[in-house]
Order: C-alpha cells, then sequence, then structure tokens
C-alpha cells in the first residue's frame, strides 16, 4: 500500500483528532500523464483537527517517493512571482549576516536564480529527480539531517535557509527542527513560508487540501512545534500571494536579535468552529460551481492545470463534455490529462486559436489580477472568466 493512516498530532502527540473537512478519494493533484498512462491511484482526503496545539492534518501520508520523485509542478515564472521574489531577497538582505542561501524544497531552482543576479551564492535541496535546475547547484534529496551535513559541506555555514511552501509536505516536523539545529548557525536567518491560516480558513480556499499538504500550520501551532527546539520567532511578514501567505523568520534563542512581537502569532489561532464554517461554505462554494458551469450557454474550459484545477474539477465531479480542457503554460502539462478526469491539458495559447471558448474557470485565481490583463485579447473576443471566490463564484 502507497499509503499510511496518521491520526496522531505531528506536533503534540495528541491521538483525540476532530475530523473536520472530508473531500472523499481523489486522485493525486499532480499526478498529471497521458492518456494510457499509468496514474498513481486515488486516495482519502480528509482534513483532522488538533484541539490542544491547532495544528490540522490530512489523516493518511502518501509515499514520498509517489508523491516527488518525478514531478510535475515548477515554481510559477509569474510577474507576481518575480515581485516576490524580489520583495523576500530584499528582505534578506536586511536581516541576514552573509550572502549564502540554501532552499529547502527548491523545486527547478527559480527563486535561488533569482538570488543569483542579486549576488547571493546558492543552493537548493528537493528530492524531484526530473526538474531541470539549470545554473542551480541542487542536492536531490529529501531534507533531514544528512542533507543538512551535505549542505554545509558544498556551501559552508549559509546566512539564510529558507523553505517556500514545503513545510506543509513534512511529515516528521521534528526532524525538520533536528536538521535545521544542523545546518544553522548562531545567526542564520531561517525564513518559512506558509499559507496563514487565518486567510484560508476565511475565504474559504479548500483548494489548498490535497495530498502533498499534509499540515495546516496556525503560527499558533508552529510556537508549539518549537517548544523545546533552539529557535524562537523573530518576524512575521503578511503577503497576499496564494491567497494570503506568511513569511515566518526564525532564529536561534542565543542570537543578538531578540524576538519581535506580531500580532499575526496573536491572531492565528484556529478553532474548531472556524473549521466546521469552512466546511459548510466549502460545500456551498462547489456546489455554487457546478451550477454555474453547468448552466453557461456556450463552450467552457478551464484556465491554471493546477494542484487547485485537479482539487475542483475531482470536488464537482466535471468531465470534458461539462469543461473541454483546461490551459496551461508550463512545459509539462500540456497533452496530459487533469488527475482523476478525462479532462485534457491544453497549451494556453488555445484561448485564441480556432473555436475560442466562451468561458474559462480561472482556476489560478491567486494570480488573478496579472491573468485578467495578460489575456486581454481573448476577453475583448468575447470570453468570460469563471472565478472562485470567498463569497462564491463570480462571472467576469
Amino acid at each position: 500500500m502507497s499509503y499510511k493512516p496518521h491520526s496522531k498530532c505531528r506536533i503534540c502527540g495528541n491521538t483525540e483528532l476532530k475530523p473536520v473537512f472530508d473531500l472523499g478519494v481523489q486522485a493525486l493533484a499532480n499526478d498529471f500523464v497521458k492518456d494510457g498512462e499509468p496514474r498513481q491511484g486515488h486516495y482519502p482526503l480528509k482534513v483532522l483537527f488538533c484541539e490542544r496545539c491547532t495544528l490540522s492534518q490530512l489523516s493518511v501520508v502518501v509515499d514520498p517517493n509517489v508523491l516527488y520523485l518525478n514531478y510535475k509542478y515548477v515554481t510559477s515564472t509569474s510577474q507576481t512571482m518575480k515581485e516576490h521574489f524580489a520583495r523576500l531577497l530584499d528582505e534578506f538582505a536586511r536581516e541576514a549576516c552573509g550572502d549564502r542561501i540554501v532552499e529547502i524544497g527548491s523545486n527547478d531552482g527559480a527563486f535561488l536564480r533569482e538570488a543569483q543576479t542579486k549576488g547571493w551564492k546558492v543552493l537548493g535541496i528537493d528530492p524531484a529527480c526530473n526538474l531541470e535546475t539549470s545554473g542551480v547547484e541542487t542536492i536531490l534529496s529529501f531534507f533531514d539531517c544528512e542533507t543538512s551535513k551535505q549542505a554545509r559541506t558544498h556551501i559552508g555555514q549559509p546566512a539564510v535557509i529558507l523553505a517556500r511552501h514545503c513545510v506543509a509536505h513534512m511529515d516528521n516536523l521534528m526532524e525538520f527542527c533536528w536538521a535545521l539545529e544542523e545546518l544553522a548557525g548562531q545567526e542564520t536567518l531561517i525564513a518559512i513560508e506558509i499559507p496563514y491560516m487565518r486567510d484560508t480558513l476565511n475565504r474559504v480556499e479548500f483548494d489548498q487540501i490535497y495530498h502533498e499538504h499534509l499540515n495546516f500550520i496556525s503560527l499558533h501551532s508552529l510556537e508549539h512545534l518549537l517548544k523545546g527546539t533552539p529557535f524562537h520567532i523573530h518576524r512575521v511578514i503578511h503577503y497576499a500571494l496564494h491567497g494570503g501567505s506568511v513569511l515566518i523568520m526564525l532564529r536561534r534563542n542565543e542570537s543578538r536579535r531578540g524576538p519581535t512581537v506580531s500580532e499575526y502569532v496573536r491572531e492565528d489561532k484556529t478553532t474548531l468552529e472556524d473549521w466546521r464554517s469552512f466546511s459548510i461554505k466549502a460545500r456551498q462554494k462547489i456546489a455554487d460551481m457546478k451550477v454555474v458551469v453547468l448552466a453557461r450557454q456556450g463552450t467552457v474550459c478551464g484556465f491554471g492545470a493546477s494542484a487547485k484545477a485537479s482539487v475542483w474539477i475531482q470536488a464537482c465531479g466535471f468531465v470534458e463534455s461539462e469543461l473541454r480542457y483546461v490551459t496551461d503554460n508550463s512545459p509539462y502539462k500540456p497533452g496530459c490529462l487533469i488527475p482523476g478526469s478525462d479532462i485534457p491539458v491544453a497549451p494556453q495559447s488555445r484561448l485564441t486559436e480556432v473555436g475560442v471558448p466562451d468561458y474559462a474557470v480561472l482556476f489560478a485565481w491567486n494570480f488573478r489580477d496579472e491573468v485578467l490583463t495578460s489575456q486581454k485579447l481573448w476577453r475583448d473576443l468575447g470570453g468570460r472568466f469563471i472565478i472562485p471566490t470567498a463569497a462564491g463564484v463570480e462571472i467576469i
């Protein structure tokens, strides 16, 4: 079996976890394969909540070798992401003591290539063997104490250790802390970027829930995790990126730079009632999307073959006759099928080619403003976007 049940809190060990949201059984959100190629299977997709430390986690763990060794997700090269990378590098230049960055979960090296242009010495750590990391030295491995030792050999003591949206993927959070302890020097800045749980719940972003995301970490639960470790929360910065994210800066307890009080730590304490409200609203959003798409007169496609698209399409049960295709500019996905469906992925240029679609569901809603601007030609041809929002579904 390529997955295992997990019913014990990864942070505090509580075994009385409460089921709070269930998307049934779904295919892996990034299992994009061509018709006739083998798929990686379907797995339960249920969230459990710990009332003791407020960590939320999936009820199963899929074998990480199944998830990551042939990975189809690549870091976005959109203008939105380029601007975000520039903001991060500005923050690191102010906070860091040195010029060396190690990125955990570096993917194809997009952030590190940007860092190199600013004069940083860089090293990536990532298990995906299939991604092109041109120009970026990368240790092909999961992050653990052994790879921490390898990283120190490769690059020396880093000024910054960055983990962008990958801590959610980790089954053993204490091992993550031990590996950080192995790699970080006394003044190393550790920067962890995660979804801001207050935003995820308030905006009903249920499409952030898929099998790679084992953990949904609030700042309150992160404080629980750091107890007994050599680290503390130094600063928290809130960004609008990906529907609401926070960059959490950690430092060693003996660092000369003390902790900074943040209102986000106080505010981001998830409750059981928050999840129950989220579950009701998510079910309504799914129902609303089905009604809106099926009621359209004309051709409907999707925009952005992301993991979010996989979750939405499987939750709604869409088939090709209802959603003709989903466009994407990734080099890996066109010609494949959306996981768990018969809906093909097409190049983004398909929007303005023969048979222009009337509507496109904007699964890449986190890049809404940039997409609306970049797709002006299709919109001028009469195309309209169907966009998931915090309140439901919008057509523009």
